[in-house]
């Protein structure tokens, strides 16, 4: 997968994952992405489930394959072959579940084992953000130095930000596909 150039501009094609614990809110992200309704009841995902979405910017057009892998360790033996291929990952936690924070290195590791790249890069998603209350839920501020601690562990070889997100308002939910596409971007680009 990469891009297409012709007179209109360039077509791109990436896969990427969404990661994370059960129940922090994947699916609903990608589905309030792709302009689908929000569900209210929350729905195991099985093994993963994949979604196409195109979308254009500028004069390119991007075609993302977005595969939704679900969180429960039931799954954790069908997961790797879901990874191969990604170009980046949507890395998810809720921060009113401070668990699936601290579970965030192992969905990396897993990650880095299956991707078979040099440097996917990494958007870490809180999600959530309509419920979240800074009086009764984790300190975001342990995320900035958990990214600058993980880049470092990564050697830079991952391009990793972060990003507060709700499915249910939209908040920054189209801006956190926006930041994994110019990390891909630019990785891709590195390459030349």
């Amino acid at each position: 997968m990469g891009s297409e150039e012709d007179d209109l501009g360039s077509t791109y094609v990436y896969k990427v994952v969404l990661i994370g614990d059960g129940a922090v809110g994947k699916t609903n992200l990608r589905r309030r992405y792709m302009g689908e309704g929000f569900l209210t009841e929350y729905v195991n995902t099985v093994g993963a489930d994949f979604a196409y979405f195109s979308e254009e910017i500028g004069k390119d057009l991007y075609k993302w394959s977005i595969w939704d892998l679900a969180g429960q360790p039931k799954f954790s033996n069908v997961r790797p072959v879901f990874y191969a291929g990604a170009f980046g990952a949507l890395v998810c936690f809720d921060p009113t579940r401070e668990e699936t924070f601290n579970n965030l290195n192992r969905w990396i590791d897993e990650l880095v084992r299956h991707t078979h790249t040099e440097g996917t890069p990494i958007v870490l998603v809180a999600t959530k953000m309509d419920i979240y209350d800074p009086e009764k839920h984790m300190n975001l501020e342990r995320i900035e130095k958990y990214k600058q601690e993980l880049i470092e562990r990564l050697d830079d070889r991952f391009e990793v930000t972060f990003i507060e997100t709700s499915s249910i308002t939209g908040l920054n939910v189209r801006q956190a596909f926006a930041n994994l596409r110019q990390s891909i971007s630019k990785w891709v680009n590195s390459d030349d």
